[in-house]
């Protein structure tokens, strides 16, 4: 019954948090709660908020006509009108005089999930009460910067194995998202590239000589794959529509093991055609592939299945790379 931003919905996420991963979400499970300062981490492992207010009668509505509150009321025979007030905890700071009231709310009792809870993000003024943001994460933090006069908002949550971050800004009217983290937990982009052999690509191919086209990167990843060599290629393409995306393949020793960690960086324009500010979506995530393997890229081949033989010394142009994980899923194509 919970809501959850597009990310951790592909992600189809399973919320067990590992002992050792607890230190990742720190930040955001101790509350920054000082005397005249108001309150800007929020934890699902909480069951109510340090000076927890009541709901508004304008919030108490809105959350009424949410979809998982109102399946809630269903499960348990309740009309809208008898919404019961500790499915939520919510928390309040002013705006100041003509910009009202600033409330995080998030469910709590029959509204929490497991180790993910939905958040809500409303704005009461004199005039209007509104609904600007409803996400599931496990930390929400309130951030000091600013955009249209609300503080940025930063999403934070976990699996067993992997890290979930997403940051949104006020555009106006409602947050949109302008950020998006997922990678592995532990793994880190090396802040040294110096022991790796480094090469560049671009996408389509351009005039200068120092930089690999596409097929010329690929032939020359597999190369550094098969020699074993600490290697790192970027590749940078640019879409028609203005989108930017690189990625760095990191071809690595780590102790007897060879693996390629992949790191894609991606600038989305955004297309939306509303009056708000039209901030750009960011993307990075963090893949690491235990095994790369060739497959034929003919039309013979549509399926992409049938390997090319290590032995055989075939034309890049006539295969792609397919990076695997440990369990032979696909994380990556080249």
């Amino acid at each position: 019954m919970n809501r959850v931003v597009l990310l951790l919905c592909r992600a189809s996420l399973v919320f067990l948090l590992a002992a050792n991963a607890a230190a990742v979400l720190t930040r955001a499970q101790q509350p920054s709660r000082t005397a005249g300062h108001p309150q800007s981490s929020f934890s699902s492992e909480d069951d109510k908020f340090p000076g927890a207010v009541p709901l508004p009668n304008c919030v108490r509505r809105l959350l009424a006509s949410d979809r998982d509150v109102v399946n809630g009321l269903k499960y348990e025979h309740l009309s809208s009108e008898q919404l019961p007030a500790d499915w939520f905890t919510a928390s309040e700071q002013s705006l100041g005089q003509n910009n009202g009231t600033f409330l995080i709310v998030m469910g709590a009792t029959m509204m929490r999930g497991a180790n993910i809870n939905p958040f809500w993000i409303f704005r009461q003024t004199v005039n209007s009460c509104d609904l600007l943001l409803s996400v599931g994460a496990h930390d929400l933090e309130v951030l000091k910067t600013r955009t249209n006069g609300l503080p940025d908002i930063e999403i934070a949550a976990l699996t067993a194995i992997r890290y979930f971050e997403n940051e949104f800004k006020f555009d106006g009217h409602s947050y949109r998202e302008v950020k998006r983290v997922s990678a592995p937990i532990g793994e880190e982009i090396p802040a040294d590239v110096s022991g790796f052999e480094t090469r560049r690509a671009e996408l389509p191919p351009v005039k200068d000589k120092s930089v690999l086209t596409g097929v010329e990167a690929r032939g020359w990843l597999w190369r550094q794959w098969w020699l074993e060599k600490p290697s790192r290629l970027r590749v940078t393409a640019h879409s028609k529509e203005g989108d930017v995306t690189t990625t760095d393949y990191f071809i690595r020793k780590n102790g007897e093991r060879l693996d390629v960690l992949i790191h894609t960086h991606m600038v989305r324009v955004n297309r939306e055609l509303h009056a708000g500010i039209r901030i750009p979506l960011v993307e990075d995530e963090i893949e690491v592939a235990a095994d790369v393997e060739r497959r034929w890229a003919l039309t013979s081949n549509p399926d992409r299945k049938p390997e090319v033989p290590e032995s055989e010394d075939a034309a890049p142009d006539t295969y792609e790379l397919y990076f695997l994980d440990e369990g032979g899923g696909k994380v990556d194509v080249f």
